[in-house]
């Protein structure tokens, strides 16, 4: 075998290495990879919240959060809801009363975190652009 023969060999097997390592890289998630609890926080317009989720793992969440907004501690407010994980990882979730809430997540660091931002219908005035992120405790 000729040494320009062996150079395209091996440079076709780190080739198709670096492919598949590259393939395994698309992460699949589900329902699942949302589960146990996670430390949050999330600022806005006039405000700032920490709290913790549980992910159930099939959908379903509770949330408590302590909120600050001028002049004013509220909390710890908790809530049920539920929440729904693409393949692609991203999720679509909803907090029952009394937030009343809807948001869409990226799922990151393979379910051990995610970044969440609101998306719930306001006007521009009151509109405070929430955005946040949360970590598995």
């Amino acid at each position: 075998m000729s040494l320009g023969t062996r150079f395209l060999a091996v440079t076709l097997v780190v080739l198709s290495l670096a492919f598949g390592v590259q393939a395994q890289d698309k992460e699949s998630c589900s329902n699942a990879t949302l589960h146990g609890s996670y430390g949050f926080h999330a600022t806005g317009k006039s405000f700032v919240a920490i709290g913790r989720f549980v992910f159930d793992g099939n959908g379903g969440l509770t949330g408590k959060l302590f909120i600050r907004v001028p002049g004013t501690n509220i909390g710890p407010v908790e809530f049920p809801g539920t929440y729904s994980v693409n393949p692609d990882c991203t999720v679509t979730d909803t907090w029952g009363p009394p937030i009343n809430s809807t948001h869409v997540s990226a799922i990151v660091d393979h379910g051990k975190g995610y970044f969440i931002m609101n998306v719930s219908p306001s006007t521009p005035e009151e509109d405070g652009l929430n955005n946040g992120e949360a970590r598995r405790q």
